[in-house]
């Protein structure tokens, strides 16, 4: 039976990392048929370097108090927040792999090599137990933009010009790290792109759209027009993911209901023969109602709109 990401987790932390050995490998991507393809190429770093990278893997994960939550699309971004899911639901099999084909090829010796790069990986080993930490090559650390900044180097006594050197550009923390077949998540945005997951979310997006057509929920045109409304937009792409995985409205009365206090708040939804009419002025507003967002206080009857939704547990008499 594998282990609970809390216990994983807490293995992590447990870690000196004294003893770890470190390796640095760039990742490129490419498309293949509409999927994503990596390469691993490994890039020799020195002692100095390898132990730096421990000191950034430790106070990361080591240096502060995590509460960890399952990974889901809706998820907002914390300090204190890192977010699980199974390796195997995401891109990272493929770049592991990339990495195991890469162990026998030749290591970059051209700093053309580190042009171009989607990611780097730093991969943690000792005695059979394996740390990758991902870091996405933005803006910030690709190579190129690096020269581009006006900085120079203090070095044997003197300034250099930054274009004199072949730079690569790190940083003291990493997106995500997997272990064990769990990814743990701090960086979540950077995650979604590096992951490809807006694609993964498109997917889901259409299968939400597909179902609503199956179920005949809205009037006339109605799909076409949400369709147009989502679009590769990702709010609203994970607003239908949040719909399918909450799937309130697969509950037998729940549209019924749903128009029904429609019209007695008088929300802006119109209705007819009984169906949703979608509108693009009120897509919003349907995506909402949908995943049940619409809330009111029972302390001064007020109503909000909140995706971030944790049902109270009723005390026990």
């Amino acid at each position: 039976m594998s282990k609970s990401p809390k216990t994983q987790f807490k293995q992590i932390r447990s870690e000196d990392f004294n003893g770890w050995h470190a390796s640095f490998w760039l990742i490129k991507k490419h498309q293949a048929e509409r999927e994503s393809a990596y390469r691993a190429l490994r890039v020799n770093m020195d002692r100095k370097l390898q132990n730096r990278f421990k000191r950034y893997l430790k106070a990361q994960v080591q240096g502060k108090e995590f509460h960890l939550e399952e990974y889901d699309f809706n998820n907002a971004d914390g300090d204190d927040a890192l977010f699980t899911i199974g390796s195997e639901a995401t891109d990272f099999g493929k770049v592991q792999s990339a990495i195991e084909a890469a162990f026998d090829a030749p290591n970059v010796v051209a700093y053309s090599e580190l042009l171009g790069s989607w990611a780097y990986v730093i991969l943690f080993e000792k005695d059979g137990k394996r740390i990758f930490a991902w870091k996405k090559v933005s803006s910030d650390t690709d190579p190129k933009k690096a020269k581009s900044r006006d900085a120079a180097f203090f070095l044997d006594h003197k300034l250099m010009d930054l274009d004199d050197k072949e730079i690569f550009v790190i940083y003291p923390s990493f997106d995500f790290f997997v272990f064990d077949g769990t990814t743990f998540i701090a960086n979540k945005r950077q995650f979604e792109i590096s992951m490809n997951f807006r694609e993964g979310m498109k997917s889901n997006g259409e299968k939400m759209l597909s179902a609503f057509m199956e179920l005949d929920l809205f009037e006339g045109g109605g799909i076409e027009i949400l369709r147009e409304f989502v679009g590769t937009n990702l709010h609203h792409l994970r607003k239908l993911s949040s719909i399918q995985k909450a799937g309130y409205y697969l509950q037998p009365d729940y549209i019924e209901k749903l128009i029904r206090v429609s019209k007695k708040e008088k929300w802006e939804l119109k209705i007819k023969n009984g169906k949703i009419i979608v509108e693009l002025e009120t897509a919003e507003l349907l995506l909402k109602l949908l995943n049940n967002d619409r809330l009111r206080s029972p302390i001064n009857d007020e109503l909000f709109d909140s995706a971030a939704k944790a049902p109270v547990k009723k005390k026990a008499n």
